[in-house]
């Protein structure tokens, strides 16, 4: 979760209040609350470099005071249940009293609110089954999410190459877990993916991924990397449980091949003409099905 206008001890300070722990400042800009009653956050200015070295070199630390006007302030979780998932829009109440703002504020940031659910299933099938709804999908939720025009000209969250979409809804296409990830690699070689699948592909086989994706940050765990939502902190009529709602269409969807099936079908048709029509009236009307 990606704010602004809060520094980090006083978000650390928050995140401490809501579920205990201990604060570990690495520096001025990345604080761990360790120990908390889900596991360790982290708190910190989203640019790699400013971690890096002797955090009290002045260069560093000049840099650290120029990237806090620049660069947004991130949260990362623990993992954590379902049924007790409501705890993180606390927190987000909490930082949005405290002064935090969210993706609407400037036209400079590319606020972001990513989720991490964890896969039921580590079967080939099933994850072509929940690529293959995202794809059908994505125009509902962009549609919905509105996302921000700073993050569609920033690319943290890029769509998916048509020539791979329209393979993967090929009904043809069933290939096993190591074709699957052949396939996605060759086509989206980067995590700046609006459903960014390295992170579990990465803990299935990391050699492979990390050679193939070198120099990239890639966290290997058993989860999609849901990058698409903006993260509107500082709107009370915003929350991640609204997101998790739409996320879980995906899901819905993953589990209705017939659906999928017949709107695969009619997105190819479409992605094949000219001049493709805009696909989002037909992935709200398959929403509508759900």
């Amino acid at each position: 979760m990606e704010f602004i206008d809060l520094d980090a001890m006083t978000s650390a300070e928050i995140v401490k209040s809501l579920f205990g722990g201990d604060l570990d400042r690495v520096s001025q800009h990345k604080v761990h609350v360790r120990g908390c009653r889900f596991g360790d956050f982290l708190v910190e200015l989203d640019l790699q470099l400013l971690h890096e070295g002797d955090p009290t070199n002045p260069l560093r630390q000049l840099a650290g005071e120029l990237g806090a006007a620049l660069i947004p302030m991130e949260i990362t979780c623990p993992p954590i249940r379902f049924d007790e998932a409501h705890v993180i829009d606390a927190l987000r109440e909490e930082l949005r009293q405290a002064g935090a703002q969210g993706t609407l504020t400037s036209p400079f940031y590319a606020l972001g609110a990513q989720l991490n659910p964890e896969l039921p299933s580590h079967e080939s099938a099933y994850l072509l089954s929940v690529l293959r709804s995202f794809v059908l999908l994505r125009d509902w939720l962009r549609d919905e999410i509105q996302v921000d025009t700073s993050r569609r000209l920033s690319f943290f969250a890029s769509a998916f190459p048509g020539d791979w979409c329209d393979m993967i809804l090929d009904p043809r296409y069933a290939p096993d877990m190591a074709g699957l990830t052949r396939g996605y690699l060759d086509h989206n070689p980067t995590r700046n993916r609006e459903l960014d699948m390295l992170p579990f592909l990465a803990f299935l086989d990391e050699k492979r991924i990390r050679s193939a994706v070198a120099g990239q940050k890639v966290h290997k765990r058993p989860t999609y990397h849901y990058r698409l939502p903006n993260a509107l902190i500082d709107s009370p009529d915003w929350s991640l449980a609204l997101e998790w709602e739409r996320w879980l269409a995906v899901e819905q969807l993953a589990e209705r091949p017939e659906l999928i099936e017949k709107y695969a079908a009619l997105w190819r048709e479409n992605h094949a003409r000219l001049i493709p029509h805009d696909w989002t009236p037909t992935s709200r009307e398959l929403r509508g099905q759900l």
